[in-house]
């Protein structure tokens, strides 16, 4: 969804998006709205899970925020997260998209309209895509690319029925507990050889997985939980909430995180990639 011209627009809307595919008559059931903040709930509708050609497209609400998983069947992913604050601060009502494409570094798109079944976010200072536009429509959703010279592509794709994965919901709960028996040293173990977090000072990946976690896992207990979870192929994903209890009296938050999960050759399942959003304040 992120790129430099409208032909790898292209290719990355079928990760993001998706099309074709057989019509389901289940229609996909969103999650409990009270995940939701009073200013992302007038987007209930997007959420559920998707279907596209060689890829899913999963939406979830988690404490206050949407997450946005696209798994494609080739291996690739993307991640895209909606708030309605920076991040931790306090909720200031202005919606933003946080598109993350591989995982890497987000870029920002801001809420520029919406109705009772659509919504729009842009940011004009991006080279392509300019606008991104979902809206739901009897069968699915729809998603709407306009590029710098004002061209539209649009995608199409279904509603099916959320199929959890309980093998990953699993070892989200055994990498909690080995997080909390062993600090930093049990929370680097869950990684993948090629798996990294993404926080506020970027990408962080191998030995300075541990080392970035050292000082909060030393310092109270990081306690979490998934909520949903699903699978594609040798990838998979985690959504769940999160709190932190610190050793000081006043030294204590919540969030809500997004894992991706790659099977490795053995068959065990590893963190590929991590990030979070704080809980806004009211």
């Amino acid at each position: 969804m992120i790129c430099n011209n409208i032909n790898t627009v292209l290719l990355a809307v079928v990760v993001l998006a998706g099309c074709g595919g057989k019509a389901n008559p289940e229609p996909a059931k969103p999650a409990a709205s009270t995940e939701l903040s009073p200013a992302l709930a007038p987007l209930a509708w997007w959420l559920g899970d998707w279907k596209g050609e060689g890829n899913t497209e999963h939406w979830v609400a988690a404490a206050g925020a949407i997450y946005g998983v696209a798994l494609h069947d080739h291996g690739t992913f993307e991640v895209m997260i909606i708030d309605d604050a920076e991040g931790g601060g306090p909720a200031d009502g202005v919606l933003r998209m946080f598109a993350m494409p591989g995982g890497e570094k987000s870029v920002l798109f801001t809420h520029v309209s919406h109705t009772a079944e659509s919504a729009v976010f842009g940011n004009p200072d991006h080279d392509d895509p300019k606008t991104i536009e979902y809206a739901r429509t009897a069968k699915g959703l729809t998603a709407k690319l306009k590029s710098a010279s004002g061209t539209h592509i649009t995608f199409d794709f279904l509603a099916v029925p959320h199929l959890a994965a309980p093998e990953l919901e699993a070892a989200d709960l055994a990498f909690a507990a080995d997080a909390k028996a062993r600090g930093a040293e049990g929370w680097a173990s869950w990684f993948a050889p090629d798996g990294w977090m993404w926080r506020k000072t970027g990408k962080i990946e191998g030995a300075a997985i541990a080392e970035t976690m050292k000082p909060l896992l030393s310092s109270g207990t990081l306690a979490w939980a998934p909520i949903a979870s699903g699978t594609a192929g040798t990838l998979g994903y985690t959504v769940g909430k999160a709190t932190f209890t610190g050793t000081a009296p006043d030294d204590h938050w919540k969030s809500s995180y997004v894992t991706l999960w790659k099977q490795q050759p053995d068959g065990a399942w590893k963190v590929l990639f991590d990030t979070g959003r704080g809980v806004n304040e009211p």
